[in-house]
């Protein structure tokens, strides 16, 4: 995340939208603030480990 004020100031709009697409899964996540990302347009960069069963 660019800018951790611009996030809080989404939460009450991020909060429907997160569980209307986990649902009542609450994954472990961390949100740290970075001077900058590769894309200049990037707001939010979002890293994900997934494990598919065999």
């Amino acid at each position: 995340m660019v800018d951790i004020a611009e996030y809080r100031a989404c939460l009450a709009e991020l909060g429907p939208a997160y569980r209307a697409v986990m649902g009542r899964n609450f994954p472990a996540m961390a949100l740290v603030q970075v001077v900058a990302l590769v894309e200049p347009e990037a707001r939010v960069e979002i890293e994900a480990t997934a494990i598919l069963p065999e």
